[in-house]
């Protein structure tokens, strides 16, 4: 790295950390609805398996609105991450040479990608354990 950036690389580097910024918000977000959604799942299974409780009004609801909470969260989390990789594209290289040294992982991003996995893997067996 050679010396200090530039002043007209400063909008540059507000504009990629706002990026970030906005991808973790994003992950925030998904994993509270996944885990929520899960939580939901899986509270109302166990409540129907113990004994003296009022079978429900309409079997399965909860669950289903415990499996639509884990999709949501998990193709919001899809289209944050689509959309944070084309803003990248779209924003490209920096132009001072003094930033062409700064290191270009993204941890952000990098956990988003398994968060999404996990979503989808939780979604799927969830999907697999709902009343026919």
């Amino acid at each position: 790295m050679s010396g200090r950036a530039q002043l007209s690389s400063y909008p540059w580097i507000q504009t990629r950390l706002a990026l970030e910024r906005t991808l973790l918000a994003w992950l925030r977000s998904a994993a509270a609805l996944i885990g929520f959604g899960f939580a939901i799942f899986e509270f109302y299974e166990r409540l129907d398996t113990l004994p003296g409780v009022r079978p429900p009004h309409h079997p399965g609801t909860s669950r289903l609105l415990g499996l639509t909470l884990v999709g949501i969260g998990t193709l919001a989390l899809a289209l944050a991450l689509v959309q944070y990789v084309f803003m990248l594209r779209a924003l490209g290289d920096p132009a001072d040479p003094a930033l062409e040294g700064v290191p270009r992982f993204h941890p952000g991003r990098t956990v988003a990608i398994v968060l999404l996995a996990v979503g989808a893997i939780t979604f799927w067996v969830l999907l697999t354990r709902l009343p026919r």
